[in-house]
């Protein structure tokens, strides 16, 4: 245990933004078992998809439903900057800052925006630099809403929540210091 213990750590100096509990300033990212529907560009990377559709299997294993696609009064919105119309279109209409993730690397942001499309009041949205980014995003937060990443190999049980809201503000991992990064086996 003690030598799985760093591989855990990696993402823990992101602050905590998945709660059970709804305070003033929350967004619903589930009530009463039922998820927010989640957007997605099928344009976007087959990564970065693929990852989404590990997000719905995730929100059901957690809530006990999957997410539908499309819109809702809040919704989640996922990209990647220039694989994305969804993210493109945020940034062309200064919803996202587009310094904060064009030209980087493996950069996301998390964050909520209020109207961000039409048919939508309020979105959590996560944005990726690129389509590494995305994911690095996307399992952030399936993490923060009880997801262990050992959940898949090792059995880890996922814990039942019929509730879970986003406090609301911006969170990001930024570029990594080395890069590339990931866990080699063999080392």
């Amino acid at each position: 245990l003690l030598v799985l213990s760093p591989i855990v750590l990696v993402g823990a100096n992101i602050d905590k933004f998945v709660y059970t509990q709804r305070l003033a300033n929350y967004t619903p990212l589930a009530v009463d078992g039922v998820p927010v529907p989640i957007q997605v560009d099928k344009n976007d990377d087959k990564g970065v998809l693929r990852a989404v559709n590990t997000l719905r299997v995730d929100f059901e294993n957690v809530t006990g439903n999957l997410p539908k696609e499309g819109e809702g009064r809040c919704a989640l919105i996922i990209g990647t900057v220039g694989k994305s119309a969804l993210i493109d279109n945020l940034i062309k209409n200064g919803k996202i800052q587009s310094a904060t993730l064009q030209n980087k690397t493996e950069k996301y942001i998390i964050t909520n925006i209020a109207n961000p499309c039409d048919g939508v009041e309020e979105a959590i949205v996560i944005a990726g630099s690129d389509k590494r980014g995305t994911i690095y995003g996307i399992y952030e937060l399936s993490a923060q809403m009880g997801v262990s990443p050992w959940y898949y190999w090792a059995d880890v049980p996922v814990e039942r929540k019929d509730n879970l809201y986003f406090k609301n503000g911006t969170y990001t991992e930024g570029e990594p210091a080395v890069k590339y990064r990931g866990i080699f086996l063999n080392d």
